[in-house]
This record gives structure tokens, sequence and C-alpha cells, in this order.
């Protein structure tokens, strides 16, 4: 419905409340609408009237109630507008009409009615001055709080100075519009009869509590009055025996009350929820929402202030309470989890007393957490809850750990990536390794149920189950042994056939051995399923493989792969064959010993010491131990000398850095040209040789065929000048070996300075 045009008439006005469009229910003379108070929000109702000639008398007398009469029990007027005849408005409190249709499953807690009873005689009783002369099942409606109050001050008049005619004639008029019917003309009697109506059409005969029936047949005969029939009620066993009747008047004072009263009251709930918690069921709808629980979430923050902050309020020095914390958020959660109704502030509630390190709390939180995660929402669960919820993983307490673990996979879907792959397996890796058998059996579980949701990137799912299910496997109980195998099965559809085939069927095949039967027995069954998977991928590479003619889908049979003795003697004689032919091919030619020789000298010299080593004047000395005093050919080479009459053998390496006067130039540097400063040696144990010439290293590429020699590393080096023939057949012999054993094609020239007092050998040492 369009209002706009309703309030075009009024210059200037901005009406303060948003309506809705459909209505909430509509008589003859009101239509009801839920609105919002622009200013702070507050849920409203806004009853418009219907006004017309003939119940402009009963609508002006209601707006001149509802402003002048607040009263509890009646409807809670906010604001009026009645300026204007065609935008007459009661603004109330949030309000909706007795739920009649539900009235069978109310009537399952009879308490609860006779709560309900017990508030409109109250409210009655308030209004014994006035007649009320509306009371009936349309006039009865409920506030956001579950209290039954009424609306409906067409007839209401003060019973000082009361018209009975004019009463009467307005209540006639009424009932006709409303379509029902007078209960009584007498305005002492009509609300009396009204209500004794209202009794019978809530409890019906067959649920009206026997000390009840008399009076409520003399108070709907109206041989009774309202404010004695309260009094009869209220003696009865029924009346006293009803908690919730006297519970309520204790939560409707609870907050004028200081901290000790309220934990009374408190205490008071506590005791009537254990005992029996089905007088809570079937209330009328929002007295657990709005009431009930509001009121305990209140003193909860009370208590947990006080558990953290034990010395820092006037609280916590008059009472001590904080075994009263647990029971408390105990019903809280109970009651919101089954009427999935969850107060302001209550995401707080539950972030606060995750922190609190009380093991009961903990674990009652940990019950109750699944049915807390769509009211807390991702972002509550992973910023604020998870930090906590993950410490209980750790507890010392073992129960405490088996529940944390066991409500891992509600909270999974509302962490975050890092906190799911990084953080949760790390405390799961310990888990399964804790001393608790069962702990160890639902952490495979847990696994199991949460592998379709781990990152495929990040760690390597395939890896982290595979290393989590082996793990298992050689659990020394069977319990965790036939997880694991169970969680093999449920994650198939996990693993690739690469996986299954280089991992998995690796991971089931000690299980095929283990020492209890039905392991073995899963195991077999588990190693099949994954093969008959592999087979299968077998059999689709099988058909779209193209290379049937190639050379590497021919079978070889080894077992005449050439293992005859035959066959290996022929082949053997052929390497050899190859191999001489090798050592003929490598072989160097005989060399005439009046050429020129081209010497090579060993890296680690051989036996006889200095051999072909040119002087100064390109002579050399004969290497042998004969005499000093003995005549040689100048070509000789000089080798050792004798100490004592023993030859002094002197090795040198070939790559040695040879010092002396600086002169020593590299290959690589043709600039520098050597001096000849040679200095005169005394004895040749004691000064180092002084080298003429350059040396030239060239490494010989080694092959497996060629002739094996005893110098792997050969220096070559060329004789200055070989100017005269070896005059003995002795010398001769040794020169052309020496000749023989070195190539002609790699020379270099390696001079020493002519020492006059060579021969002379210092003996003193």
């Amino acid at each position: 419905m369009n209002f706009s045009s309703i309030f075009k008439s009024i210059s200037n006005f901005q009406f303060p409340y948003t309506i809705d469009e459909t209505t909430t229910i509509e008589t003859a003379l009101w239509q009801c609408f839920d609105g919002i108070r622009k200013a702070d929000s507050l849920p409203v109702t806004i009853f418009k009237a219907k006004r017309s000639p003939e119940n402009e008398a009963l609508i002006l007398n209601a707006v001149h109630m509802a402003k002048i009469l607040k009263i509890p029990g009646l409807c809670a007027v906010l604001e009026t507008f009645d300026s204007d005849p065609q935008s007459t408005f009661i603004v109330t409190e949030r309000v909706v009409p007795f739920p009649w249709d539900d009235l069978r499953s109310l009537s399952r807690n009879k308490f609860g009615i006779e709560l309900g009873l017990s508030q409109l005689l109250t409210t009655l009783g308030f209004l014994n001055k006035f007649v009320l002369g509306t009371l009936s099942k349309g006039s009865i409606f409920t506030n956001s709080k579950g209290e039954w109050v009424l609306f409906g001050l067409e007839l209401c008049s003060n019973r000082e100075g009361l018209n009975t005619f004019d009463f009467t004639s307005k209540a006639r008029t009424y009932y006709r519009l409303i379509g029902s019917q007078l209960p009584s003309e007498d305005p002492n009697a009509i609300d009396s009869i009204g209500l004794g109506l209202l009794i019978k059409d809530l409890m019906g005969p067959s649920s009206l509590p026997k000390d009840w029936a008399v009076n409520v047949n003399m108070i709907s005969d109206g041989r009774m009055g309202i404010e004695t029939f309260r009094k009869r009620l209220e003696n009865t066993e029924t009346w006293r025996s009803n908690p919730l009747i006297n519970f309520y008047q204790e939560l409707k004072e609870l907050h004028i009350k200081d901290p000790q009263g309220k934990l009374v009251v408190m205490s008071n709930l506590e005791n009537l929820y254990l005992e029996s918690r089905g007088i809570f069921r079937n209330l009328t709808p929002g007295m657990i929402e709005n009431f009930i629980i509001p009121e305990l979430c209140e003193i909860i923050k009370l208590l947990m202030s006080q558990s953290m902050a034990s010395t820092s309020s006037n609280v916590a020095t008059n009472f001590n309470s904080s075994h009263k914390l647990v029971p408390f958020l105990a019903i809280v959660l109970d009651l919101t989890s089954e009427t999935n109704t969850f107060p302001a502030g209550f995401s707080d509630l539950i972030a606060q007393s995750f922190k609190l390190p009380d093991r009961q709390l903990r674990f009652l939180l940990l019950i109750y957490l699944p049915k807390l995660i769509g009211p807390l929402g991702n972002s509550e669960i992973s910023g604020r809850i998870y930090p906590h919820f993950s410490q209980g993983l750790t507890d010392s307490d073992a129960t405490l750990r088996l529940q944390t673990l066991k409500t891992i996979p509600c909270i999974v879907p509302c962490l975050t990536e890092r906190q799911l792959n990084n953080e949760l397996l790390r405390f799961l890796a310990k888990t399964q390794v804790d001393p608790d058998i069962d702990i160890r059996t639902w952490t495979v579980l847990i696994i199991s149920r949460i592998s379709t949701i781990l990152s495929t990137t990040v760690g390597n799912r395939s890896n982290i189950l595979a290393t989590a299910f082996t793990k298992s496997l050689k659990d020394p109980q069977v319990k965790p042994r036939l997880a694991a195998l169970y969680g093999l099965e449920k994650s198939i559809e996990l693993f690739d056939v690469n996986t299954i085939a280089n991992k998995i069927l690796t991971v089931i095949a000690p299980g095929l051995l283990d020492k209890s039967s039905i392991v073995r027995d899963k195991a077999k069954t588990l190693f099949e399923m994954y093969l008959k998977k592999l087979e299968k991928e077998a059999q689709i590479i099988q058909t779209s493989d193209n290379t049937s003619d190639s050379e590497d889908t021919k079978d070889i049979d080894f077992d005449n792969y050439c293992c005859g003795e035959d066959d290996m003697n022929k082949e053997d004689g052929i390497l050899a064959a190859q191999f001489l032919d090798n050592l003929r091919l490598n072989s160097p030619a005989a060399t005439s010993p009046k050429s020129d020789v081209n010497s090579e000298v060993d890296s680690t010299w051989d036996d006889n010491g200095w051999d072909n080593l040119a002087d100064a004047n390109g002579s050399t000395v004969d290497s042998t131990t004969e005499p000093l005093g003995k005549a040689v050919n100048p070509a000789a080479t000089a080798s050792t000398e004798k100490v004592y009459g023993k030859p002094i053998q002197i090795n040198k390496s070939w790559n040695e850095k040879l010092n002396g006067n600086g002169w020593m130039q590299e290959e690589s540097d043709p600039w520098n040209e050597p001096q000849d400063h040679p200095k005169q040696q005394t004895s040749i144990l004691g000064k180092k040789l002084i080298p003429n010439g350059k040396l030239s290293i060239k490494k010989k590429k080694p092959t497996i065929l060629a002739p094996r020699s005893s110098r792997s590393n050969v220096t070559t080096t060329t004789a200055a000048a070989v100017k005269t023939s070896l005059p003995t057949e002795r010398t001769r012999g040794k020169l052309t070996a020496g000749a023989r054993s070195l190539p002609s094609n790699n020379a270099s020239t390696d001079g020493w300075d002519e020492d006059p007092d060579a021969d002379s050998w210092d003996t003193e040492w």
C-alpha cells in the first residue's frame, strides 16, 4: 500500500516510520502493519484505523485510551496520529496476533498456557477500575518477548460515571462489526464472561485443570469477578506447581536487581532447565529467543569479565560464581541451537568463551560448534575461533584432543588456505602419533574426510595422503591400520594412475602380509581395486597405441641372448683380434741411433736419476754407477754422483717450478728472453739447478685398446746436440733404448750449465 498520498494533505509532514506494504492482520476497524522507526530502526507495529461514520466513536475512544492508559500488559503505545480523519494511526511495540493456528502445539506445554493466562489476569487486575468490554480471541497479541498483551480499547471506559445505556449501544455496534456475539450487556459482567469463554477456548474441557474447573465455570456464567477468580486460581495446586509463573515474575524484575540477585534468578533457571527441559519447549514464540537467552547472555558476560579480571570490579569481591559459567553457557547453547535464533553480540560471546582456559567450557563449545558455524560465519571462525580451537589438538587431556579432532570437518570450509594446508596439517601430523589409539584412528579418518578440500597445488595432496596412510598402516594397533585402508578406499578417485603405480600400491602391499587376518583381507580387496584402475588405464593406452610395428614392441628371447659358451668364446675372440690390431697401429716405429734423438723425460724420472740431460755445450753425461774418474764420451748422460761409493738418486717432478734468476719464461709469453747467467754450483745437493731451456708438456689421450706403459705422464725434451757417436757398445745401447722409448715428434730443449766443480761432491752432509 502506498502511504505517500495519505500524508499529502498534511503540510510539511514527515511520517517518522517506514511501513510495510502488506498487512499482518485486518479487522473491520483496523489494518495492522509492521514498520520500522526511522530514527533508530526500532521494529514497531502500526495500527491504521478504518474510520467510518459508524465506527468513528469507537476508534476515537481507542485512540484516546491509548494515550492515557500506560498499563503493563497492554500493547505499549509509542505514538498516535489522529489529526487527520483519513490517517489515524496507533504505533505500538512490535506485536503479532496470538497464533491460534498453533494452539495445539502450544497446548503440549500446559505450563506455557497457564503462564499466558496468568499474564492476562495480571493485566486485567490493573484494569479493575475500567471496563474493557473487548476481551476475546481477537484482542490477544504477543510481543517480541513472548508476553501476552491486549489491544483494542474501543469500549474501554472508567467504571465511575459509566453510562450503561451508552456502553451497551457501543458494545452492540462493536460486536456486530467484528461478527461476534456480545457476551453480556452488563458492564460489570462482560469482562468476566469474556475471560471464562477465552479460557475454555484455550484449554478445552479435556485439558482444563480439575482444581480450576469450578472457578472457570463460575466466571463463565458471570457469577464471579475477575479479581476473585485470580485469587482463587493462585491458591490452587496447579498454579503453585507451575515453575514458569514464579520464574517469570523474577525475570521481569531482573533489570532492577544487583549482580547477586541476577545470579540467584539465573541459578533458579539453571535448576529448572536441568531438572525438566520440557517446560521450556513449545512456549509462546519470542519468550526463549528474546527474553530468556538475552538475559542469560548478559549474566554470562558478567561472569566472564569476573573470570578474566577478578580483582578489577566490585562484582568479583561480592561473589565468586565462576563455576556457574559452564551451566549457564550450556543452557544458552542448547536453547539457541534448538530455536535457531541468536541474539545480538552472540558471536562475541562465543569468541570470548574460547579464550578462557577452562576445559569443561572448551569441551562444551566443541560439542555445539557444528551448530554455530552458520550464525558465526567464515570470517569469525577463521579469524577469532580457529587460533584458540587449534590449541585443543595439543592439550594434555586426551578427551579434549579427541573432541577437537572430531570437530575439524565442520570448520574446514571456513578456514583459509594457509590455515588448512599448512597449520592444520601440522597438527594432524602430531595427532597421528598420539599415544591414544582413538586419536590416531580419528586422525586418519579426518584426513580422509578433508582430503577433497586439500589444495592440489600446495604440498602435493597425493604425497600428503600417501605419507599419512603409510604411517598409519605401520601402526602397532589394528584399528588405525583399518582406518588407513578405509581412507585409501575413500580416496581412490583422488589419485592419478601414475601416483597409484609409483606410490599407492607400495603403500597397500605391506598390508597383504599383515599379522591381522582382517587387515590382510581388506588390503587384498583394496589392492585389487587400485589394480583394476591401472588395468583400465592400460587398456586405454593399448587402444590409442600406434607403434605396433615398432622395433620396441618386439619381444626378446633373453634365454638365448648370447648366453651360450660357444657364443661367448666367439665374441671374446673377435675382441682379442681387435685389441691386437690396435696395439699394432699404436706401436712406435724404431729409430736409428745415429740420428737426432728427441728425449722424453718421465714426470717422475726413472730409477737411474738424471737421464738425457744436456750440458751447456750440448754434451751428455753417462748415468752409470762407474767412477767419475773414468773417461766417458761427452755425449753420455750424467745421472748420478757417487758419495762413499754409492749412487745418489734425485727425483724431480716434471711440473715443478724452476727458480733461477727470474729468467724462466712461459710458453705463452714469447717476449721473455732467457738470460744466461748461470751460477757456479759447489754441491748439487746444496743448491738448486738452474735450467737453460724450456719444458713443453703434452698429454696423450688414453684408449682402452692402446698398449699400457709404466709412464702415465711424460715430458718431452730435445737434446741440444748429439755431435759424436757413442764410443762404446754399452753407451750406444743405453742411448738407443732411451730413443726408442720416446717419440720423436714432441721435443723441447732442456739445458744445464756446465759446472767445473760438478765432479767433486760434497761429502760432508
